[in-house]
Order: C-alpha cells, then sequence, then structure tokens
C-alpha cells in the first residue's frame, strides 16, 4: 500500500496522468464535432481510452526525456495493440491507430533523423488528426469537411507548443515566429468570432511564455494551453 501511495505521489507520475487525460479530452472534443452517426459502443469506448491515454502517457516521457525513454515507446507500442482490440474487423481504423504508434517509437532512433522540423510536422499531423478521426469515422464510417475543416488549426497547434521538442538548435527569431504564424492563418480558417481571437491571444501570449515556464512543467503547461485553444476552436 504504501509502494502505491509513492507510486501515485510521484510528480512524473502525477505529470504523466494530467497530460494524458487533458489530451484525451481534446482528442474526444474534436473527435465529436460534427458527428451524426451512431453511438459507439461501451466496448469500443474503453479500447479507444485505453488506447488515446497509453498513446499520450508514452509521448509525454519520450518528449520528456528527449527521445531517450525506455518506458515511452513500451506504452506506445500497449497503446497500439488497443487500437487493434477497438476495431478488430476494420483495417482502415487499425492502420491509422498504428501510425503515430510506429512514428513515435522510429523517432527515438536518432539516425532516422525524426528529431526535426520534418518530425515535428509529422507528429503534429498524427496526432492532432489521430484519434479524431478514429472516433469521427468509427460512427460516421466516412470523413466529412465540416469534420476535418477545424482539424487545421488543432494541427498546427501541436506545431506551435510541441515545436521545442522536435527543434532545439538555435535559430534567428524570424524563424521562430513560422510556427505561431501558421497557427494563426490556421485559425483563420474557422469563422471569425471572438473565440477565434481568444485562440489567437493564447497562442502568442504561450509562445512568448513557454521559454519563461520551467522546463519540468513545461508539457503539462502544454497540455493546459492546448485544451483551452481546443474549447475555442470546436465550439
Amino acid at each position: 500500500m504504501t509502494t502505491i501511495m509513492a507510486f501515485f505521489k510521484n510528480r512524473t507520475v502525477q505529470q504523466i496522468f494530467i497530460f494524458a487525460v487533458f489530451q484525451n479530452i481534446l482528442w474526444w472534443v474534436a473527435g465529436s464535432t460534427a458527428a451524426t452517426g451512431s453511438p459507439l459502443a461501451t466496448g469500443v469506448k474503453i479500447y479507444i481510452g485505453g488506447y488515446g491515454l497509453l498513446l499520450a502517457s508514452g509521448y509525454f516521457l519520450i518528449l520528456k526525456h528527449h527521445f531517450q525513454s525506455h518506458i515511452g515507446p513500451i506504452l506506445v507500442v500497449a497503446a497500439a495493440t488497443l487500437g487493434f482490440l477497438a476495431a478488430p474487423h476494420d483495417h482502415q481504423i487499425q492502420f491509422f491507430a498504428l501510425l503515430l504508434c510506429v512514428f513515435l517509437v522510429l523517432a527515438c532512433v536518432p539516425q532516422l533523423g525524426l528529431q526535426s522540423a520534418y518530425g515535428l510536422v509529422a507528429f503534429s499531423f498524427l496526432a492532432g488528426g489521430g484519434v479524431p478521426v478514429i472516433l469521427f469515422f468509427l460512427r460516421n464510417h466516412y470523413l466529412a469537411t465540416q469534420f476535418l475543416v477545424p482539424l487545421i488549426p488543432l494541427v498546427a497547434s501541436y506545431l506551435v507548443l510541441f515545436e521545442p521538442y522536435y527543434v532545439h538548435r538555435e535559430r534567428d527569431w524570424q524563424w521562430s515566429l513560422v510556427t505561431p504564424l501558421v497557427m494563426v492563418l490556421a485559425l483563420l480558417t474557422l469563422p471569425f468570432s471572438w473565440r477565434v481571437i481568444l485562440a489567437i491571444l493564447v497562442v502568442g501570449a504561450y509562445w512568448w511564455l513557454q521559454p519563461k515556464i520551467n522546463q519540468r512543467y513545461q508539457l503539462v503547461t502544454t497540455s493546459v494551453v492546448q485544451l483551452i485553444l481546443g474549447l475555442f476552436i470546436f465550439k
């Protein structure tokens, strides 16, 4: 009992829990946008929920330990197993669930060059689109434009918020503006409203504050900010 309590009092474990839960709330909110099909079975929800929690926990550890984590890839592989079980007869869903898992494992191999701007772009598309697309497709068995358009700023949010974990070299300040500008342009694909304005302000404020936040808490803070952005995007 003492060992269990010590485990849950561990700050890294607490941060993993917060990060994984917030990422999954974001994904489920995004995946519910424009959904008109049949509700998911309880078993499917459990598998997808487990898949998302293990996946987010895995890449939390991978990013926190600069792609040198041993436990992170194991969690990602476990997530892939649950992704397969969520749709045992749907190979499209299984393939899509596997993509991000494979990428994260390969990203831990430095020789492949995925710890770079190219890796950031791939990660952003896979993390921003993965679980939401799976959820929407399981409900509706097709992908709709009104669902895909709001995913553009979600994908862009991964670009701007997770850039420091993939691009480590010092750059000119002009280059550091690229991902925030991409995020602003992505937000402008949405109908203009006060939510879009607030989202732009949040992006600008966090882009400026992120380097000043204690590195130990950056990933958790990022998950909080990204969820706030998601609630503005998916009204």
